[in-house]
């Protein structure tokens, strides 16, 4: 088993040795994500001299270690019940939904007008009920993502789902044409072809330690050097708790996801999984999502093996076990490759982009970051040069959890709160 991403097989992190940042510059982007990429890469567009920071190899985190899946990933359940125990009034669900909807527009778009080669298709998504009970709540779902996304969504009953799904453990699946997928490593490696061709300052092993105001706008410092700018651009996600100069991270929940792939499988029997190659999730709240690899020859199976990060090794034995539950046609069959990495929540279940601590910043993509990422950078990077609010998301209020400092000490608790009421939904659907 190879304890790295499947997509690293044939596009690796892109290795390069830490070189000295210019002395100045117009803007300074912190994180070497797709959020990070697509705001260096507009900046740079729009005539700014950008140095774009990365305090590992890019490539190396979530951006091109994630499924691929690519949807307008906003879960408005989960909005509402924040709003509600909040009691704070933001934008209606109409507006969040049609900016949802333009994140999902803007990176098809985006992919197609710069020809990056990443294996992009738009081949829908599957949401599959665990319990008769969640079958029918699937109906309410489908017909709010129609109203409000235009996704196409339909459900196919647990007697017509082989036409989508290879497995009888479920109770009918809800179809929603409007998602794709693609390759996360070929989509970096084009964005950083396409950050390199506008002429981006690119520093990889470059770990920023402190940023603070100077005249003119800001003084960066990192471990390859100090620069001076006009603008900074904070895109670490996942991981802002370990920049010490903004309180980005107390508002940013790093939580762990795991991925396993297969061995190849037989035509016939990869055919039978995902008869239509979509990508999928069940509706656990410790939800696990799954898809066929590009060239359809091997499965795909990620969740949370653990609240925290582990081993890939005890990640696989975690996830094998529940992808055989849920695929028993799959017992037997060898895992080829295993890896994790972190991924950003928030409280109120919003990515979030605007300015704290003096800094713009996005963060925020609850494990659906693709096109959020991607539609963000670009967002925040047009804030920057025309001085104008640019989405939904550009909200002051972003809010943080008490007693939180950056460390998520509640997870465990989080995560067995969960598997408790996931197993009591299999108990109440036994008849």
């Amino acid at each position: 088993m190879i304890e790295a991403p499947y997509w690293w097989d044939a596009v690796p992190p892109v290795e390069e040795a830490a070189r000295p940042v210019p002395a100045s510059c117009d803007a300074v982007v912190v994180g070497g994500g797709i959020g990070g990429l697509c705001a260096a890469l507009e900046l740079a567009r729009g005539g700014a001299a950008v140095a774009l920071l990365e305090a590992d190899a890019f490539g190396f985190n979530a951006a091109a270690r994630n499924s691929g899946g690519v949807s307008f990933g906003l879960d408005l359940a989960k909005v509402a019940r924040w709003a509600r125990w909040s009691g704070r009034k933001g934008p209606g669900v109409p507006a969040l939904a049609q900016g949802a909807l333009e994140s999902l527009d803007f990176t098809e778009d985006f992919i197609v007008r710069n020809a990056i080669d990443c294996d992009y298709h738009r081949r829908g998504r599957l949401v599959c009920a665990t319990t008769p009970h969640k079958y029918a709540q699937l109906a309410r779902r489908a017909e709010a993502l129609n109203r409000l996304f235009g996704a196409g969504a339909r459900l196919v009953p647990a007697k017509d789902q082989h036409a989508e799904i290879g497995s009888d453990r479920f109770h009918g699946v809800l179809v929603i044409e409007r998602s794709g997928q693609l390759d996360p490593a070929r989509y970096v490696r084009g964005l950083l072809r396409l950050c390199d061709a506008a002429g981006v300052s690119r520093h990889a092993r470059t770990t920023v330690t402190r940023i603070e105001r100077a005249a003119g706008g800001f003084r960066v410092s990192s471990s390859a050097g100090a620069l001076a700018c006009r603008t900074v651009v904070v895109a670490t996600n996942a991981h802002s708790a370990r920049l010490p100069s903004t309180s980005l991270g107390k508002r940013v929940i790093p939580v762990a996801s795991h991925i396993v792939v297969t061995e190849p499988l037989a035509p016939e029997h990869a055919e039978r999984l995902l008869p239509r190659r979509r990508t999928g999730a069940d509706d656990r709240r410790l939800l696990a999502y799954f898809r066929r690899t590009p060239d359809g020859t091997r499965f795909l199976y990620g969740s949370r093996a653990a609240p925290f990060e582990v081993t890939p090794a005890r990640a696989a034995a975690v996830l094998q076990r529940r992808m055989v539950a849920s695929f028993p046609s799959l017992a037997g069959v060898r895992i080829s490759h295993a890896w994790g990495c972190k991924v950003a929540f928030t409280l109120d279940a919003l990515p979030h982009m605007g300015e704290i601590d003096g800094l713009h910043y996005l963060a925020g993509c609850n494990g659906n970051g693709v096109a959020m990422m991607s539609y963000l950078g670009h967002r925040v990077a047009r804030k920057v040069l025309d001085g104008k609010a640019q989405c939904i998301f550009d909200q002051a209020a972003f809010p943080k959890l008490p007693l939180y400092d950056g460390r998520p000490w509640f997870l465990p608790a989080m995560a067995a709160g969960y598997r408790a009421l996931d197993y009591l939904d299999s108990l109440r659907s036994r008849p």
